[in-house]
C-alpha cells in the first residue's frame, strides 16, 4: 500500500512528464505560443 505523499510524488512527476511530453510536441511542430494556447484551451 503506498502512502499519500508516495502517490502525491508518482502524480506530480506524471503531470511534469506530460509538459514535457508536450513541450517536446511543441517544438518538433514549431507551434507558436498562439497556437499552444488554443491546443491547450486557453485562447482568450
Amino acid at each position: 500500500m503506498r502512502s499519500d505523499s508516495d502517490r502525491n510524488f508518482y502524480e506530480n512527476k506524471c503531470a511534469a512528464l506530460d509538459r514535457q511530453i508536450d513541450n517536446l510536441v511543441y517544438e518538433l511542430y514549431e507551434l507558436t505560443a498562439d497556437e499552444i494556447a488554443i491546443v491547450e484551451g486557453t485562447d482568450k
